[in-house]
Order: C-alpha cells, then sequence, then structure tokens
C-alpha cells in the first residue's frame, strides 16, 4: 500500500519552502548544490541505470562545483527509461509493492511510470502552496481543485481535517454547467486547474452573462494565453497565476509572481537547466527544459528532458526572494477535441484511456472531423500488441456514438523536430478559443 505524507513532514516542508524563498541566492545555489551532490552519490551507488550510464567508477560527487559541471552527465529522455525494466531504475532494495506511481505523458503522447516513496512526494503539494500563499491565499480560505481520475475525487489531503485548505474536487469529465453551479455554491478563493479545462469554465459563464467572484485562479498543465486570461478575469475578477509543475520534477518547477515580470525558479526543490543547441539559453532566447529532481531518491531522474521550453529572464526579482526568474513557458501547448453535440474536451481524459492502454507506447490523437478521430500508437518497449480493442471502447466512452475511432500501430510518429509533440491535436473549428 502506497504510503501517506504524514501532517508533521508536511507542515515541515511548507514551513522550509517559506523560509528559504527569502534567502540570498549564492545561499539558496550552495544548497542547490549539496542536495545534487547527495542524489548523484546515491543514484551511482544504488540505481543500475545510473551505474551503467555513469560507468562502474559512477560520478565523483564532490566533482560537480556548479551546474556547468553537471553538463558533462548524459541527458536522459523518456524513452531511455521505457526501454529498461523498472528493476534497473529504482534503488536497491526498493519494495515495489509499497510505492506510489503515477503516469504521465504531459502532452507529449510518451507515457511514463514514476515510482517513488512517501518522502519523495513529501514537497509536491507544499510547493504548490508556497505559490498560493505568495499571491494571498490563507489557510482558512476554500479552494476548488480540478481532477481528471474518478477515482481520485473522494481522497482528502493530511490537513483538511484540520480544518485548512479545504478542497472542493470537480471532474473535469463534468460539463461547464455543473462546474458553475457547485462553484457558485461552495464560494472558493482559489480555483486550480488545467488552462484548457479553466478556459472552457470561463467561457460558460461569460456567455450566461455571469461573474462569480473568485479571488485566485491557478492555472497548470498548458499555455494560458492573454486571452485565456481576459476570459478568467471576466468571468471571476480573478488574479491570475501560472504555474509550472510536473510529477517528473516532483514539485512545482516555477511560479508567477504577483511583484515580478516572471516566474520564480524553484532551485531548492529541482536543478532546471535551460539549454539551447546543448549550450545554456541567454536572457531572452527560448531553451529546452533539462530538470533534475532534487527530492525522488527512489527513481531519481537527473537531466532528465522535460519537453518543454522555457524563455531565461534578465531581470533580477524585485520581491526580495533570491529564487531567480524566468520569462515565461512556451510548451505544455494543446487542442480541445470537439464533440458532435458541440461540448469540447480537453486532452486529459485522452491520457488517462491512452497512458493505461496495454502495450502503448509514444501515441497522438488526431480529431480529422466530428466524426472522425485517428490514434496512432508505437508499441512500448518489449510489447508484441496493442490492445486496439480496448482503445476504441475507452475512447468511444468519451466521445460518444457516431465517431470512427481508427487506431494505427505505427514504427514512429511524425513530428517537427523543432516543436514538441502534441498528444492532442484537433483539425475541427471550434478545439481553440479564439478572441472572438
Amino acid at each position: 500500500m502506497a504510503e501517506e505524507v504524514t501532517v508533521i513532514e508536511g507542515v515541515r516542508e511548507l514551513a522550509g519552502l517559506q523560509r528559504r524563498q527569502w534567502w540570498p541566492r549564492e545561499r539558496l545555489e550552495a544548497l542547490q548544490l549539496d542536495r545534487l551532490r547527495r542524489l548523484l552519490r546515491h543514484a551511482a551507488a544504488s540505481v543500475p541505470f545510473y551505474r551503467q550510464l555513469y560507468g562502474e567508477g559512477g560520478v565523483p560527487a564532490d566533482s560537480i562545483g556548479s551546474l556547468e559541471d553537471l553538463r558533462g552527465l548524459p541527458v536522459v529522455r523518456r524513452e531511455d527509461l521505457q526501454s529498461r525494466p523498472q528493476e534497473e531504475l529504482v534503488a536497491r532494495g526498493t519494495d515495489l509493492e509499497r510505492c506510489i506511481r503515477t503516469r504521465t505523458s504531459g502532452s507529449t503522447g510518451v507515457p511514463l511510470e514514476i515510482l517513488s516513496r512517501r518522502r519523495d512526494r513529501s514537497v509536491f503539494n507544499p510547493s504548490f502552496f508556497r505559490a498560493y500563499l505568495a499571491w494571498g491565499l490563507r489557510p482558512w480560505h476554500r479552494m476548488t481543485y480540478f481532477q481528471a481520475r474518478p477515482e481520485k475525487l473522494q481522497q482528502r489531503s493530511w490537513y483538511e481535517p484540520l480544518g485548512i485548505f479545504r478542497k472542493q474536487l470537480l471532474s473535469s469529465l463534468d460539463g461547464p454547467d455543473h462546474w458553475l453551479h457547485e462553484i457558485r455554491a461552495w464560494r472558493p478563493h482559489l480555483i486550480h486547474g488545467y488552462a484548457l479545462t479553466l478556459k472552457l469554465l470561463a467561457e460558460a459563464a461569460v456567455r450566461r452573462g455571469e461573474t462569480i467572484p473568485v479571488p485566485l485562479v491557478a492555472s497548470t498543465s498548458g499555455v494560458l494565453d492573454e486571452v485565456g486570461r481576459d476570459l478568467l478575469r471576466n468571468a471571476f475578477g480573478a488574479r491570475i497565476i501560472d504555474i509550472y509543475a510536473s510529477e517528473e520534477a516532483g514539485s512545482v518547477m516555477a511560479w508567477e509572481c504577483s511583484w515580478c515580470e516572471g516566474y520564480h525558479l524553484c532551485i531548492d526543490t529541482v536543478v532546471v537547466e535551460i539549454l539551447r543547441d546543448g549550450r545554456p539559453a541567454r536572457p531572452g532566447e527560448d531553451g529546452a527544459v533539462i530538470v533534475t529532481n532534487l527530492s525522488n531518491f527512489t527513481m531519481p531522474l537527473i537531466r532528465y528532458d522535460q519537453g518543454d521550453v522555457v524563455r531565461l529572464s534578465a531581470r533580477e526579482p524585485v520581491c526580495g526572494r533570491g529564487l531567480p526568474l524566468i520569462e515565461s513557458v512556451q510548451g505544455r501547448a494543446g487542442d480541445y477535441v470537439v464533440l458532435r453535440s458541440g461540448r469540447r474536451l480537453t486532452p486529459h481524459p485522452f491520457f488517462l484511456v491512452l497512458d493505461h492502454a496495454l502495450g502503448v507506447g509514444r501515441w497522438q490523437v488526431v480529431q480529422e472531423t466530428l466524426d472522425r478521430i485517428v490514434v496512432r500508437t508505437t508499441r512500448a518497449p518489449g510489447s508484441r500488441e496493442v490492445d486496439v480493442e480496448g482503445i476504441r471502447k475507452g475512447l468511444g466512452k468519451l466521445v460518444g456514438t457516431g465517431v470512427r475511432i481508427e487506431v494505427e500501430v505505427v514504427d514512429r510518429l511524425r513530428e517537427d523536430p523543432s516543436r514538441k509533440l502534441r498528444s492532442v491535436v484537433s483539425l475541427v473549428p471550434g478545439a481553440s478559443i479564439g478572441p472572438g
């Protein structure tokens, strides 16, 4: 059985995050380097994948004196991890039955299962709350969260029985009218959800001529453009906070600051390298995100290619925090799937079907017309067959009758090497919300 984060651990992590954000940059970088060295020693000694990747001699952790030295190590990609047995990816002696398992494909269509233990994940939720607190959320405020996985709708966090940070959980599979009804009754201080889900919610409120006062809206897992921000402001009168996080990173990587022009990089919990053509990106340049999770000692992710693009900032924080800034997050784009009824679905329900289908490797869903959806997938390493019928049935439940679902098993997916592969693409008008 997976272990839960205890009250004491959660409070301790949040208190530490709150305190450290005000440290000088030099002190934060020293902490980051110390944690990185400890992780490298552990991975080289205990994780077969890294022992092989770095050689039997391992990596002399004390020789890593800066991020520049870290760039001498190989970059790890999803495909590298997918091709190896789980026993080679986790620390020796790990009881796989006691691990917490999360599957993620982000917007890349490349499923990856990440294993962790309670201690590895103790910083995950507190890292979100650090961002919320910076924008004025307080423990007695209520929140609304959108949840894509139905089995998690009844789950409650350790802090809720204490009467703090109480959450209303809404299924992202329900429609905007239901969401608005529930939010109106709950009266939250904060709404947290995927960018595309929030756009649907705001569009429905504006269409109905409703304004529901919500002080804060937190957007994750998608690019929140100015059109989306305007919709949310018009619908809720809210201030908008964009949060950049991932399961692979094990915490928030960056969050939008209410004082500074940009996002604070959380260098006390992760190492984020921003590379352009293999070199560090210059201020104002877009670069690929290479992340090292400093918390997960069960299944370390070191110099992991996140598949996202961000833009480095030349500005220094004016809010007093020592956390450096990036200008913007450029990746994480995706389309809606338009149903015959006119309703739009976000990509996340499709992740639930494809990421858990047997034999599926890298995948992409393309909605050609209202009546036709094409799924292209490679075989997962070590799999002979793909559960084609299971995919058809799972997607059929999402999109309803009258839609032909074609599943093609391919050797590789066609993609533009200059752009991140989008897992869900719709060619139907109305797949995105425009200014009109």
